[in-house]
């Protein structure tokens, strides 16, 4: 086998340890491989001893997300927004048109004068 397929299964070989003969011949030749094994070892070694810590929620924490809104329809709430909205809405498109309207005044007049 080579460095690159080996190098593939090191990590399930340090944690399982149960990989084919070609592989345990493979690093029984390659310093290198079984180097980068040592690393993997190591490193599920530090993980296995890492401790789990729980920390309780503070008591408000269920009260406030208690009292978030349920929405049960984003469409209707759309619609509220923008008949909230319409007046900032129809001042949005009446710039836009004025403005493109300008534009092609602009550019109609510097054809002609071209």
């Amino acid at each position: 086998m080579k460095c690159d397929e080996v190098r593939e299964v090191l990590p399930a070989y340090s944690r399982d340890g149960d990989v084919g003969l070609p592989v345990r011949r493979h690093l029984s030749r390659c310093p290198d491989c079984t180097s980068e094994l040592a690393h993997y070892e190591t490193m599920f070694g530090s993980l296995a001893s890492l401790k789990t810590h729980t920390i309780e929620p503070p008591p408000e924490l269920f009260h406030q997300l208690a009292a978030i809104p349920y929405r049960s329809n984003r469409i209707e709430d759309a619609r509220t927004h923008v008949v909230r909205n319409r007046n900032k809405y129809a001042t949005g498109v009446a710039v836009a048109t004025v403005g493109a309207v300008a534009a092609a005044l602009w550019r109609a007049r510097r054809t002609a004068t071209a």
